[in-house]
């Protein structure tokens, strides 16, 4: 009759009285080695295909998002495991005339950890950026998670410039299902007030300018 691991682990180990079966001997360690150790899948959806009665404590990993996830008795849920920082093409628009960034800069990054996505957004206006028309978005790394009665997040947007008033800070709500930014607030030059950004409020942007967006907000998938 069988025998279990010295480390309490379940795995099925044969007996010298068993009759001999390689097929089942190799069969019995390496079902119980692979779901004691960190199992690898292409999607959460290859993973459920695969493994559909999970067990508390089974580790994955998902290369579609580089996330490592542990299950926990009732759902898969994310392990922080010091994922770097990760770097993305941003795209800048405008509700009217998107516009295009010349000699500025533009830079992205995110570090993703489950469905929590931290970002990053630099924006720098150059001598030959055209601002456009119509209200300012900027290109999300992931798409945002819809909650009921709630929100994925609120972004922080930051502007300095040399003339006054030099410094201020703004907020980027952000709503489900998103793959973008939608409107960005900043203040106004009367106190309490705020106007959405776009080309002309609060007002036009001009070169050396300096926009930075940051925050936290949860995606999607």
């Amino acid at each position: 009759m069988p025998t279990t691991d010295a480390y309490g682990q379940g795995v099925s180990i044969a007996a010298l009285t068993d009759a001999p079966n390689a097929a089942t001997l190799a069969q019995n360690i390496a079902d119980g080695l692979a779901q004691r150790g960190v199992m690898r899948f292409a999607s959460a959806s290859a993973r459920a295909a695969t493994v559909t009665s999970p067990v508390e404590g089974m580790e994955s990993w998902l290369q579609d998002t580089n996330s490592l996830e542990v299950y926990d008795g009732s759902a898969w849920k994310a392990v922080p495991y010091g994922t770097q920082w990760t770097s993305y093409a941003v795209a800048w628009t405008a509700t009217t005339t998107n516009p295009s960034l010349g000699n500025g800069t533009l830079v992205g990054q995110y570090m993703k950890i489950g469905t929590t996505c931290h970002i990053y957004i630099k924006l720098v206006i150059g001598s030959t950026t055209n601002a456009g028309s119509g209200t300012y978005r900027f290109s999300l790394p992931f798409t945002t998670a819809t909650i009921t009665n709630s929100d994925p997040g609120c972004l922080v947007a930051v502007f300095s410039r040399a003339t006054t008033p030099n410094h201020g800070t703004g907020n980027s709500p952000l709503g489900g299902g998103w793959t973008t930014t939608d409107q960005i607030w900043f203040p106004s030059s009367t106190p309490g007030d705020e106007n959405v950004w776009t080309n002309t409020q609060p007002w036009a942007p001009a070169t050396t300018n300096v926009f930075r967006i940051h925050g936290t907000y949860q995606t999607a998938t």
